[in-house]
């Protein structure tokens, strides 16, 4: 039961960090994320409804690949020169969250709390209320300039979770960023991605 908290958690973290990425403005940027206490950080790029994640953690890097105009999400291991696909349904929820939907009114309610400035950028600052007591209430900011969540904060007594994009740079992303790199092999999606703890 409490996995499937975490888990629904997390979608809902993905849900309400991107769901604006398909208006999103095009720009890069640096990003930091902590988890339950893991850090990982890395750079996006933003090009429209597309989307790329270099993620490192520890020396472990990863890169995932979200194009929504070919409903697809590739999901790269540069030190294996492997990919991982997902297409369809499941491309719509990559590692991180779901993309291009609104958030789920099932686990929860948003509502507007007020307007704030992070990172240079005026934001509105939402609020996610869970259904869920134990889920307590997360907290998004938005820019409305680059219609995209800049800021996303989720503490419980016993979870935690901040993402926050910094060093935003607007201006035109190459369209090669969203593309497979030659001399990838694909490999199959597990059924199942173990969280971790």
């Amino acid at each position: 039961m409490r996995k499937s908290r975490l888990s629904a958690a997390l979608v809902v973290a993905g849900v309400l960090a991107l769901c604006q990425l398909a208006l999103a403005a095009e720009f890069t940027a640096e990003f930091i994320e902590t988890r339950g206490g893991m850090t990982s950080k890395g750079k996006v790029y933003v090009k429209g409804g597309n989307m790329r994640r270099e993620t490192t953690q520890g020396k472990h890097k990863r890169i995932t690949i979200h194009r929504a105009d070919k409903k697809v999400t590739w999901i790269l291991d540069p030190a294996q020169k492997t990919y991982m696909e997902m297409r369809g349904r499941r491309s719509d929820r990559p590692p991180g969250g779901r993309m291009g939907h609104a958030p789920r009114k099932d686990l929860g309610t948003r509502k507007l709390v007020g307007k704030e400035k992070v990172n240079g950028y005026l934001c509105d600052k939402y609020a996610f209320v869970y259904k869920d007591k134990t889920m307590d209430t997360q907290y998004q900011w938005v820019s409305p300039k680059l219609k995209f969540t800049i800021k996303l904060e989720h503490k419980t007594p016993k979870f935690s979770m901040l993402v926050e994009y910094t060093k935003i740079k607007e201006g035109k992303v190459p369209a090669s960023m969203f593309e497979l790199p030659k001399g990838y092999k694909k490999v199959s999606m597990p059924e199942r991605i173990p969280l971790r703890r």
